[in-house]
Parts: structure tokens; C-alpha cells; sequence
């Protein structure tokens, strides 16, 4: 494996975990009405989230002989709920895709793509949530009631 793709790759995730901390903490601060008791405390768990993934990625990329970038990606700020989501929803988008470039640059050392691919898992998990937030997910019921059979 050669170390400078996979460091290069690594540092546009750390870049984008970074943007994750702050605008995920800048959202928690101007959250407001009645969405502020729910969702205040959602996004400043999505940022110590963003935070521990940075820390992990940071040292990855020290293992490897590089130097782990301090420049956050673009953050995005709004003022209103849906916006916030969509902005967050379209990071969690981008840092997917920087992991899944990340995991194929890692194809020849097997312990640093399984600590990419759990990872990803974690934004994978992260895209889902929020599109559901924001109902872009259709769901499609085969019937309306459902009734369980006994046991026997």
C-alpha cells in the first residue's frame, strides 16, 4: 500500500469530521421553539461523534507517517430546523463517499479498511436517520392491520 492516496484520503475525512464538529455544535446553539428540547441535545451528540471519529482518523493518518490536516471542510450555518438537517444530511453524504474512497485507497491492508468500513457504517447509519427526518423515505404498507397468529 502505497501511504500518500490513503493519507491524502484520510485528511479530506478528517477535514470533513471537523466541519461535522463545529457545524453540528453551531446548530445545537441556534436550534430554537419547540424543536430546541429535542433536537439542541441531537446535534451536540452528533458533534462528539464527529469529534471521536476525527481523533481516530488523526491517528490513522500519524500512523502512517503523515500529518494530519487542521483545516475544517466547508461549514454550513442556518437558522431554521429543516435546513439544518438538510445541511447535515448533505455532510454525512460527503463524508459517506470520503470513506468509501478512503476504504477502496486502504484495498491492501485489511486492519485499516475494517476500521474504515465500521466507520462508514456509522455515516451510512447517519444518512439513513436523518433522510427519515426529513421524510425522504417512502414507505409502502401491504396492509393496514396486521394480526399475529397463536403459537401452537
Amino acid at each position: 500500500m502505497e501511504p500518500q492516496p490513503i493519507i491524502g484520503a484520510l485528511n479530506r475525512i478528517l477535514s470533513l469530521e471537523y466541519a461535522g464538529v463545529i457545524q453540528y455544535s453551531q446548530h445545537s446553539f441556534l436550534v430554537q421553539d419547540l424543536f430546541r428540547e429535542v433536537y439542541a441535545d441531537y446535534f451536540r451528540d452528533n458533534s462528539r461523534e464527529c469529534h471521536g471519529h476525527a481523533h481516530q482518523v488523526g491517528e490513522m493518518i500519524s500512523g502512517l507517517g503523515g500529518v494530519p490536516t487542521v483545516e475544517p471542510a466547508s461549514i454550513r450555518q442556518a437558522t431554521e430546523l429543516t435546513e439544518m438537517l438538510q445541511q447535515d444530511l448533505a455532510l454525512e453524504q460527503e463524508a459517506l463517499q470520503a470513506y468509501l474512497e478512503a476504504i477502496d485507497a486502504a484495498a491492501d491492508h485489511a486492519p485499516l479498511r475494517q476500521m474504515l468500513e465500521h466507520m462508514a457504517d456509522d455515516e451510512q447509519r447517519a444518512v439513513w436517520h436523518l433522510e427519515k427526518i426529513l421524510r425522504q423515505k417512502d414507505f409502502t404498507l401491504t396492509a393496514k392491520e396486521v394480526r399475529l397468529q397463536q403459537a401452537r
